[in-house]
């Protein structure tokens, strides 16, 4: 029970001045994760073997058997280091015989060699929606698929624009920069420099989920969102009027927000939220003393006749879900019910074993509507299903003790071809 009314306790729908809530929903946005290639500069440390080989060969010591004689060391060693020298395009070397090339000079002069190398940038992470790089990507919880094509945001990219990155020079320099500091060359006197972004190597779409709560005005005709987290408010504020914008487009959430209207019409249940519950529910929250006689009152006002509070609905399921014998789920139209997002949300609360029967009013396609039932609660046999009078849009019994009571009201919104099924749940003791 303290497990249950600490849910409770901590149900808090942000308020939005002038706006209705609705419902609770998620958004995935997609980000493009590629690997570029790049040509950069770099530029390294003179060895001392280096230099004193360049100062010599400066100083006119050219013969490669002189400078052996002078170094005292062994030719095939000294050969070593000249090959080198010589690919950096520092000297000049034919078989027995060096010269100083324009690079040398400026080497003996910084102490430095610079090169220019090919090289990939890893982990460069674009925002296609705002066209930016994304700098502190690690802050982000990526996923790698998403299920639910409706719940994805339409991104327009094409995934060979390299022009997007060279719009955003700075920003993947700084990855650059971020990179080559990980993986640091201690023989390098100085960051390398990024030259130019050549081609994109790979591509990888990657999303990140922000969850958000759905309100509309009062007059119903304006729509908003808000993050369900506090934290993702920055994030939200990047891609909200996009949201909005798919959600009027009809891109995106079009199974929340609809073309239809309810098949039918559905009685309400004359009950209203208990106030005093919301009331000692702060109180249990704040109160981190004596909870016991709180607690109390608290379990009576929650197994009462009432409507549920917003987003009460999954924690009272997932209560009754582990407390209960058995249950039953009665709803109106079988394939209705199927199709919308209660009935794999409900039943992947619901433990399998406990299922009495799924009672149904009407369907129209029983096979199909069994099989959709069966991806999320395989052991739901045929036998379990049983055609029932019902006027409920949903109802689930548990233990013939309580019910909870699902029904819908049909909003327009936007426009006239617009609509939003809210379901507002009641609970009653039997």
């Amino acid at each position: 029970m303290d497990k249950l009314i600490g849910a409770m306790s901590n149900i808090n729908v942000r308020k939005n001045d002038g706006y209705f809530f609705i419902k609770r929903d998620e958004i995935y946005v997609p980000i493009i994760r590629t690997i570029l290639s790049i040509t950069k500069r770099s530029f390294y440390s003179l060895p001392l073997l280096d230099e004193i080989v360049l100062r010599l060969i400066n100083e006119g010591v050219q013969e490669i058997d002189e400078l052996v004689n002078i170094l005292g060391i062994d030719r095939k060693l000294l050969e070593v280091t000249l090959a080198d020298l010589s690919v950096k395009d520092v000297i000049y070397c034919t078989t027995n015989r060096c010269s100083l090339l324009a690079k040398g000079k400026q080497a003996l002069r910084e102490l430095r060699t610079v090169q220019r190398k090919k090289d990939t940038i890893k982990n460069v992470y674009l925002d296609p929606i705002n066209r930016k790089i994304i700098l502190e990507h690690e802050k982000y919880q990526f996923v790698d698929k998403v299920n639910v094509n409706d719940k994805k945001l339409d991104a327009e990219f094409e995934v060979n624009d390299i022009d997007i990155f060279k719009e955003n020079i700075d920003s993947v320099n700084r990855v650059f920069l971020d990179e080559m500091n990980i993986y640091n060359d201690k023989t390098k006197s100085e960051p390398d420099e990024l030259l130019s972004i050549d081609s994109i190597e790979n591509v990888y779409v990657k999303f990140v989920r922000i969850p958000i709560y759905i309100y509309i005005s009062s007059e119903g005709i304006d729509i908003d969102i808000m993050a369900v987290n506090k934290r993702n408010d920055s994030l939200l504020t990047l891609f909200k009027s996009e949201i909005i914008e798919q959600i009027r487009k009809k891109k995106v959430l079009k199974n929340t927000f609809v073309k239809y209207g309810l098949r039918k019409n559905f009685s309400g249940i004359d009950l209203e939220e208990n106030e005093k519950l919301k009331n000692d529910l702060q109180k249990f929250r704040k109160n981190k003393g004596d909870r016991d006689e709180l607690g109390r009152i608290i379990e009576t006002e929650i197994f009462s006749d009432r409507k549920l509070m917003d987003e009460e609905f999954e924690v009272l399921l997932k209560y009754f879900a582990d407390k209960c014998e058995k249950y039953k789920i009665i709803v109106y139209h079988l394939d209705d019910w199927t199709k919308s997002e209660w009935c794999s949300k409900i039943l992947s609360i619901l433990n399998s074993k406990k299922l009495f029967e799924v009672g149904y009013a009407e369907s129209y396609d029983f096979k199909k509507a069994h099989a959709i039932i069966q991806r999320t609660m395989p052991e739901c046999s045929r036998d379990k299903l049983a055609q029932v009078k019902t006027d409920c849009y949903l109802s689930l019994v548990f233990d013939e003790k309580y019910i909870i009571t699902g029904v819908p009201k049909d909003k327009v919104i936007i426009d006239s071809n617009t609509h939003i099924h809210q379901v507002e749940f009641y609970l009653q003791v039997m």
